[in-house]
């Protein structure tokens, strides 16, 4: 068991209750702003895991819920219009909100049924360990732990960034995501990425720096990158 000691805690508390965005503007080149997020902004906005994965086994799942194409939205529905329905009805969004929220509007039938598409695929390529409750638990994390993550995260980077410009922000339809917009900041289109793989040759949908303001985020870390400060003049 760790114990702190309590100036550490009296030190963290103080640290949680005095959470403010810091703006970090000196870097060498100036292409990059930083702004770094407290803990205030990310509380009870990312819980990624349903269960202990044995090793390589997410990367097996992934690849075949892709060959099934398991998460169809015949399957599993839109979870972006959803998650966007709920926000639009008030409800915060917690993990247990966003769960209870999916399942009211599209049930857990299909969430099964995506799981044995996977597993069924798994069986064709002949890969031992996982079991048809691994991948109907798979498809439930997904669904309900990584779009929460997901969304979770896209919200926050973009309402922080409209903040720093000190203009009010919307989030994008499902039609302005398709053009790969995530949000807006005022008239300026914002898109939202993971940090860690904004610029892997895998990801679909490179972004178009000239055409939309990029903002990368990194969850584990609470900090956010703007790669393109210049798209939106005069900052506040």
């Amino acid at each position: 068991m760790i114990c702190y000691s309590g100036a550490f805690v009296k030190r963290w508390l103080t640290f949680l209750v005095s959470c403010v965005i810091i703006r970090t503007m000196e870097t060498m080149t100036g292409a990059t702003v930083m702004i770094k997020l407290t803990g205030r902004h990310y509380k009870n906005n990312i819980t990624p895991t349903r269960r202990d994965w044995p090793k390589y086994s997410t990367q097996i799942l992934n690849i075949a819920g892709q060959n099934s194409q398991a998460f169809r939205s015949q399957f599993v529905g839109h979870c972006k219009d959803t998650w966007l329905k709920m926000r639009s009805e008030g409800i915060k969004g917690t993990l247990t909100e966003w769960t209870d929220y999916y399942n009211s509007e599209h049930g857990s039938e299909g969430l099964v049924t995506a799981g044995v598409k996977i597993y069924d695929m798994v069986c064709k390529m002949q890969v031992g360990g996982i079991t048809k409750d691994m991948c109907i638990d798979y498809v439930k994390e997904v669904v309900y732990n990584k779009t929460h993550m997901g969304m979770g995260g896209e919200e926050v980077a973009v309402r922080v960034v409209a903040d720093y410009y000190n203009l009010p922000y919307r989030f994008s339809t499902a039609k302005e995501e398709s053009q790969g917009i995530d949000g807006w900041a005022g008239k300026y289109p914002i898109q939202v990425k993971p940090h860690e793989s904004a610029f892997k040759g895998h990801v679909h949908n490179h972004p178009d720096k000239d055409k939309v303001l990029l903002v990368t985020y990194v969850p584990k870390k609470t900090v956010c990158y703007i790669h393109n400060p210049e798209f939106i003049p005069n900052p506040a």
